[in-house]
Order: C-alpha cells, then sequence, then structure tokens
C-alpha cells in the first residue's frame, strides 16, 4: 500500500507541475517570430515586439479554455492535496481522502480534456503548435492515471487511506449515533 500511495502522489504532483506550467506559459502557439498563450502574446521582431495581454477581446474559444483549465487546475490541487494525508487532513462526510483525490483527479482529467480539444479544434491543424500546448495535453492522462491510483488506493481491502479500518469507523458512528 505504501508504493502505491507514494506512485499516485507522485504522479499527481507531476501532472499538476505540467498542468501548471502549461497554464502560466506562453508557447501554445510558436512559430520564429511570435508566441501565444492563453494569457498573452509576444512578438519577437519587427517594429511592435515585445509582449502584450490578450485580454477580454479574444475569442469565446480562448475564454472557454481558461475556464475549463481554471477549474481543472483547481480539481488537480485538491487531488494533490488529498494525496499528501497527513499534512492536509480533510474528509467530506464518509468519503475517503483517496476516493475524494480520485474523482477530483477524474474531474481534472475531464476538465483538461475539454480545454485543450477546445483549443485544437478552433486553432486548427495548420498551427505550430509550442511545448505548452504539448505539456497540457501531457497532463491529461497523467491525471487519468492518477485517478485510477487513488481509487485502487481506496479499493485495499478493509483500511482507508488514512489508516482508519472501515470497521472502526462504523463502529464510531454507531457509538456517535448511540449516544
Amino acid at each position: 500500500m505504501q508504493a502505491l500511495q507514494i506512485g499516485a502522489m507522485i504522479c499527481s504532483f507531476i501532472s499538476l507541475l505540467l498542468f501548471l506550467i502549461a497554464l502560466g506559459s506562453d508557447h501554445w502557439v510558436a512559430d520564429s517570430n511570435r508566441t501565444i498563450g492563453l494569457w498573452k502574446f509576444c512578438v519577437y521582431y519587427g517594429v511592435n515586439s515585445g509582449c502584450r495581454s490578450l485580454g477580454t477581446d479574444v475569442n469565446n474559444f480562448v475564454h472557454s479554455t481558461r475556464v475549463f483549465m481554471l477549474l481543472g487546475m483547481t480539481a488537480g490541487a485538491i487531488s494533490c492535496l488529498g494525496l499528501c494525508g497527513k499534512y492536509f487532513d480533510f474528509q467530506f462526510g464518509f468519503i475517503s481522502r483517496a476516493k475524494t483525490s480520485a474523482i477530483a483527479s477524474i474531474l481534472a482529467a475531464v476538465c483538461v480534456l475539454i480545454a485543450m480539444a477546445s483549443y485544437t479544434e478552433h486553432v486548427g491543424s495548420l498551427a505550430s503548435y509550442g511545448w505548452s500546448f504539448g505539456l497540457g495535453w501531457a497532463s491529461f492522462p497523467l491525471f487519468l492515471i492518477t485517478g485510477g491510483l487513488a481509487f485502487r488506493l481506496n479499493a485495499v481491502q478493509g483500511i482507508r487511506f488514512d489508516g482508519v479500518s472501515k470497521a472502526q469507523k462504523l463502529q464510531t458512528f454507531l457509538v456517535c449515533l448511540y449516544n
């Protein structure tokens, strides 16, 4: 179980790290003269060289990509914090941290898939995609793997992720209910 927990934590951390780098960097579309990101674009040659914010006057697909990326970031952070175990002690009712992390990771993967597919569809196949775009797509399967590992961690027979057996949790619940 220790190896499964460590593997899920590492995978969660790597997927969130790749995702955050992709979200914050400006190399989604790149060629020799310019780069375009979700938040700004940069021109490297000519009189108008420099970086400028994309602002709010962009196409709707950029806004939808931003929204789904931010939702994915939130879900990925919840997953990563849930897998860190001892350091962040939260629980939603009787749902274990491992199950919470698994659900959050799968949700992050779905948000990343929607964001990346939306961006890919609207930019088109003729674009010269940059490394940020690749990192965004790379985080998708890593979030799925993290979700699978966390679900497996939750399914370990009789033991919850936080070390309390299901029988002990049920006993505590019944004692509280009785009193």
